[in-house]
């Protein structure tokens, strides 16, 4: 079952934010999640392909643009104001 961190935590080597989107190794390390208050149970319908909200939708294009303006991958902690800056930085530049 899919679950939903409630709390920055570690899990399997991933850190996790609050609202990420993982899945338990094991049924056991489930129920612990969930009864610590570690993570809640995912709504059924979506599925892991499936972006939870608008805002990573916004963040994957800037990331497309910037590779496309810059020419490599943009460091995966910046967040959507950095890169537009980063991004309109490059563009005046050239």
């Amino acid at each position: 079952m899919q679950l939903i961190a409630s709390r920055p935590f570690t899990y399997a080597t991933r850190r996790l934010k609050v609202g990420d989107y993982f899945f338990a190794r094991t049924m056991a390390d489930h129920r612990a999640l969930v009864a610590t208050g570690r993570a809640k149970i995912a709504n059924i319908e979506a599925t892991p392909d499936q972006k939870p909200d608008a805002a990573t939708d916004i963040l994957d294009k800037l990331r497309a643009e910037y590779s496309e303006v810059v020419g490599k991958r943009p460091y995966h902690g910046w967040d959507a104001e950095t890169l537009a800056a980063k991004i309109s930085e490059a563009r005046t530049d050239d």
